[in-house]
């Protein structure tokens, strides 16, 4: 599904992105590359991703895709990455935040290099493990593909099965 990205940020070159690669001392995938030259950040419309695997919930959504040289620091992919090295698998770097305090990573390398993911922060382990990691696709791509609008009522309508609503007295 398309999606529509609102907030973006001043745009990136190529030369800040290979700056930022050599700070942090990693290689940014060719995709997520050019996600972050198109947009450097921002807010999609739709949100939500699907998680598979994790018992809690089935999917999320994206508060905030993380940018570069944004004016806050919180916002920011490099900040991100030095908040989180050694709380997340090291071939993980965060490139998204839910608005509940969990982070959408990307792995850069390794065997599922590619790969997205959930970080669940509420199942922190020290060191990091992927214990607390569930995949959302295979692929940056399929990432992408895979944000979509969600229909809450079915969700809203089963919280309030058995609730009992009481009238105010006049």
């Amino acid at each position: 599904m398309a999606f529509e990205m609102l907030e973006v940020w001043s745009a990136l070159t190529d030369d800040r992105l290979a700056d930022l690669e050599r700070k942090l001392g990693v290689i940014l995938l060719d995709e997520y590359r050019s996600f972050l030259l198109r947009h450097n950040g921002g807010r999609p419309n739709p949100n939500f991703f699907p998680i598979h695997g994790f018992k809690d919930n089935s999917f999320g959504g994206i508060q905030l895709f993380l940018g570069v040289d944004l004016p806050i620091r919180s916002s920011n992919l490099d900040w991100m990455y030095r908040t989180y090295q050694g709380r997340i698998p090291q071939n993980i770097i965060p490139i998204a935040i839910t608005g509940t305090g969990d982070v959408l990573g990307l792995s850069l390398y390794g065997s599922d290099k590619g790969h997205v993911y959930f970080w669940d922060h509420d199942n922190e382990h020290s060191p990091p493990t992927y214990e607390n990691v569930y995949l959302i696709a295979p692929s940056f791509p399929e990432f992408l593909e895979s944000i979509h609008f969600r229909d809450l009522s079915a969700d809203i309508a089963r919280a309030l099965k058995g609730v009992k609503v009481i009238a105010p007295r006049h």
